[in-house]
């Protein structure tokens, strides 16, 4: 796994890539860019990502099959959630479909976009995990949990090492969704076009194809990834 580090950059995830230099480098690595501070980081939906100094803001660029692109920001928040349940004996939430969560308060977003070429295909995962501040009212961070300030390249490194290990080993989708489901969240407001007018929707289960079971109005229904707003 190769890394490059910035003080300051617009975006890991849109800065620093090059379709055919990309492509060389991840034919024998991953490569990774990460940043102390992105002036316009960005989540899921196109939404603002505040970035601040002292959290980690990285993407991971990987080569992988076209069939295990959809697993892979479900498998990062299900590589996190280990990270930091074998480190600092948290617990974190899992809130479908790519946020980690610690009493009802964000800690941790990842997003994934994939880029297909013939048969070379190319996942990025970038993941914003608060670990000394909260962008936001509604955020927490590491450091505040466990009452400690935490050193940014120990912990990004330390991190970094374990999905590379993970990374390396055959994984199985089943035990990934059967994990989340554990930690699954189920008390968040459900924001979706097909359900804005509906009362007392309940949030059930990850399925095994990865999309949201709910019931809503005494019916059951999947929503798939990229459907909510």
């Amino acid at each position: 796994m190769i890394k490059v580090i910035f003080p300051k950059i617009s975006s890991t995830q849109k800065d620093f890539f090059d379709y055919k230099t990309t492509k060389k480098i991840l034919s024998h690595h991953d490569f990774v860019v990460q940043s102390f501070i992105q002036n316009t980081g960005y989540g899921r939906g196109g939404k603002v990502w505040y970035s601040p100094k002292g959290n980690i803001y990285l993407t991971i660029n990987r080569a992988i099959k076209q069939k295990d692109i959809l697993l892979n920001s479900f498998y990062t928040c299900y590589l996190v959630h280990k990270f930091i349940k074998e480190n600092y004996s948290i617990n974190l939430q899992y809130k479908w479909p790519n946020d980690l969560y610690f009493n009802n308060q964000k800690i941790l977003g990842v997003i994934a976009n994939s880029k297909i070429i013939g048969k070379f295909s190319i996942i990025q995962i970038g993941v914003g995990l608060n670990i000394n501040k909260s962008p936001i009212k509604t955020s927490i961070n590491l450091s505040k949990i466990i009452s400690k300030k935490i050193s940014i390249f120990s912990i990004s490194n330390h991190l970094l090492s374990f999905m590379k290990n993970s990374f390396r080993n055959n994984y199985s989708k089943a035990n990934i969704v059967q994990y989340l489901n554990k930690h699954l969240m189920k008390n968040f407001n459900l924001n979706h076009p097909k359900f804005l007018n509906l009362k007392n929707i309940k949030i059930l289960s990850l399925n095994s194809d990865l999309s949201l079971q709910i019931k809503a109005n005494h019916e059951l229904h999947n929503i798939y990834f990229g459907e909510l707003i």
